[in-house]
Order: structure tokens, then sequence, then C-alpha cells
């Protein structure tokens, strides 16, 4: 027997410009904090300075962690679809460079899609494995706290904020393992919910991502995936000049991490300097040279993802801003979808 599901009439809520315009709004403000008073002439010297052994290792290991990510997301995806890696690298990398052009994470949402063009893996089930793998990634950023929080000096703001993204990621989980674990009760709820209307016809294509092996490559991808980016500000502070250890380093990047999580402006721009300023102070290290590292971060750590994708998008003949509109497009519930 069909049943048809309906989205909702009426609004459609919080307008599309909104978000963009408070990450926008965020942004501006965080530069203007990164920005005062900033040491303009130390940073000509600081740049001379930098050890550039360290930089290009820098460098390279950040190229190697969207490796990282696409091998986690191709084991992830074994069960219901088996990607290449070619495919789920080339997906990555026009997600890293759609996010740094456009606001609010958009390239989350475009990378799934571009995955549905080069694999059999279709739209919701790449959502869902999204879904999954952005709760893995809070999973390992508290477990990585809770290791470092002890060498590093915190505050009482800090570890506030992290109990309140260790309790959001542990119902986000709780959430995600009912869907994958209780396909029957999963699916009585969610044909309740106008906005699952969508997944409910590819609910046993979901259930099978709750594979075992499959979760665990996941997570030990995941693993990688953050001891990579924690080397790279490792090996970038190296290059600077700043000795501290990699359990330094893994603090800023988990305040750096949980500090962008909510969309912002391309690039995290503003906020990501902002939040390795932050945790620089908490560090001890004196603000202009808090600043100075946080630009060097900023650029160097994040200019080898716009290179890579720009090439994957040239590669593949994509026209982003049109795939954007047809992803959002294709993510929406319709009007009314039989199933």
């Amino acid at each position: 027997m069909e049943t048809v599901a309906e989205a909702p009439r009426g609004g459609r809520g919080i307008a599309r410009w909104v978000i963009p315009a408070v990450g926008y709004l965020v942004s501006a403000a965080s530069l203007v904090w990164v920005f005062s008073r900033f040491p303009y002439r130390e940073l000509e010297h600081r740049i001379r300075a930098l050890d550039w052994p360290w930089v290009a290792l820098a460098v390279a290991i950040e190229i190697a962690i969207y490796f990282a990510d696409a091998w986690r997301w191709r084991e992830l995806l074994q069960p219901v679809g088996r990607p290449s890696f070619g495919a789920a690298l080339q997906a990555v990398f026009v997600g890293i460079f759609a996010n740094d052009v456009l606001p609010a994470r958009t390239g989350e949402l475009l990378r799934c899609f571009v995955l549905t063009y080069e694999s059999p893996v279709k739209l919701p089930v790449a959502f869902a494995s999204e879904a999954i793998l952005r709760i893995m990634d809070g999973i390992w950023i508290v477990v990585l706290y809770l290791i470092v929080a002890y060498t590093a000096n915190s505050n009482k703001l800090v570890t506030d904020g992290m109990w309140v993204f260790a309790a959001v990621i542990a119902a986000s989980a709780a959430l995600i393992a009912f869907v994958l674990f209780r396909r029957e009760h999963a699916g009585e709820l969610m044909q309740a919910q106008p906005w699952a209307a969508r997944l409910m016809g590819h609910l046993h294509e979901i259930h099978r991502l709750g594979q075992w092996r499959a979760l665990c490559a996941g997570m030990f991808g995941s693993g990688l995936y953050w001891l990579a980016q924690a080397l790279a500000f490792w090996a970038l502070a190296r290059a600077d000049g700043f000795d501290f250890g990699l359990g330094a380093a893994t603090f800023v990047l988990v305040v750096k991490s949980v500090g962008t999580v909510l969309p912002n402006a391309p690039a995290n721009i503003g906020a990501y300097q902002a939040t390795v300023m932050y945790a620089l102070g908490l560090l001890l290290v004196e603000k202009p040279d808090a600043q100075i590292f946080a630009q060097l971060a900023f650029w160097i750590l994040t200019l080898p993802a716009v290179i890579g994708g720009a090439i994957a998008v040239s590669v593949t003949g994509l026209d982003v801003r049109d795939l954007q509109r047809r992803a959002r497009a294709a993510s929406e519930p319709a009007p009314g979808s039989a199933l």
C-alpha cells in the first residue's frame, strides 16, 4: 500500500539569506578583533624567518588529510554502493573548494551530490553517510579534548562549551544509532516527519550503513583524519618558531574546530583566525604572536585545499553555483512524494 508524505504548507521557516548573513556578521566581527593593532611590520619578518621545510611538511600533511577523508568516506559507504576512491576524493575536493568560496558550509551538501554523479550511491544515502562522518568527527573532537585538557591551559568557558558540544554529539549519535539499528521503529518515526519523506524510500539502504565493519573503518579513518590535522598545526607551529608539542597543537585544533562548527563565511574566514588566536592566548602566547600565527595558519593550511578543489572542479567541468542550486533542490522534500 502506498503512502504519501506531504511537506508542510505555508511558511518556509528561516529565509535562506539569514544564515549566510549571520555568518558574514560573525566573520566581520571576528576580523575586527583579529586585525585590531595587528603587527604588520612583524608579519613580514616572521614570513622571512619561517622554517620552510617545516612549512612544506605542514602543507603535505594538509593535503594528505583530504585523502584520509576520502578513504574513510569510501569505507563507510562500502555496504551500499562501493564508490571508487577516485570518486570519493573528487567529491571531497569539490566540497572543500565550495566551502572555501561559498558561505554556510555549502560544500558539505555539494560533495554528496558530486559523489552521486560518479558512483551508484544515492543522494539520501550520501547525506546519511555525511551525517555519520560528522558525528564521528564530533566524537573524536571530544576524545582529543579530554586527552589534551590536562596538558594545556584551559578555562571555564572552553570546558563548558565542550560539555555542551559533547551533549549535542551524544544526542546526535543516539539518533543515528536508532536509525541504523532499529529500522522498523525508525521507519515509524520518520513517517510522521514531513522532512523525512525523501529518506523513507531509501531507509533500507541507509540501514545497511549500520554494518560494524564499515562503521569501525570509518571511525578509524576519522582518527587518522584528526591526527593529520593536529600534525599539520604542529608542523606549522614549528615552522614559525613555537616551541610547543603535539598536545598543544591538538588543543588549538580542537578549539578552532568547535569555534567554527556553526556555518559562517566562506573558508570560515575571521572565525578561523579568531578561534586560533583565542586558543593560543589560553596557551599564554602573546597577542601579536597569536595574531600572526593565526593568519599564517589560515592561508598556508587553506590554500592547498582551494587549489586542489579548483583543479577538481576544472577537471570535472562542474558549475559550482548550478550544482549548489540542484543539490539544495534535491535535498528538499517534494510537495508530495509517493513511497
